[in-house]
């Protein structure tokens, strides 16, 4: 599920420096991914599930790239647990189901 810079409505974001960052090293990952799930919970409080999408997304890409165990594991689930979420908010059931999976 690719998402680009636009994110899931086409719209530039507001979130476009987290959502275009590359950190190299782990310990600057799991900062970005704080970050990604802080501003995620913020796009859901005030309903702007493409933004939270977008985050999500972009959260789970960062995980994918850190092999080193179990953590990063349940992070990652976290994140496409909460992308679910919003895309079936955003009626996208099918998109949400194929996260959930």
């Amino acid at each position: 599920m690719s998402l680009g810079m636009g994110g899931f409505g086409g719209v530039p974001s507001a979130h476009t420096d987290v959502l275009s960052a590359s950190p190299e090293d782990v310990p600057s990952k799991l900062r970005l991914v704080e970050e990604i799930k802080s501003r995620g919970r913020a796009c859901v409080g005030c309903k702007n599930y493409p933004d939270a999408a977008s985050l999500y997304t972009k959260g789970i890409e960062v995980l994918s790239s850190i092999t080193d165990g179990d953590s990063a594991k349940k992070e990652a689930a976290i994140l496409y647990s909460n992308r679910s979420l919003v895309l079936l908010q955003m009626g996208k059931v099918s998109e949400a189901l194929e996260s959930a999976d």
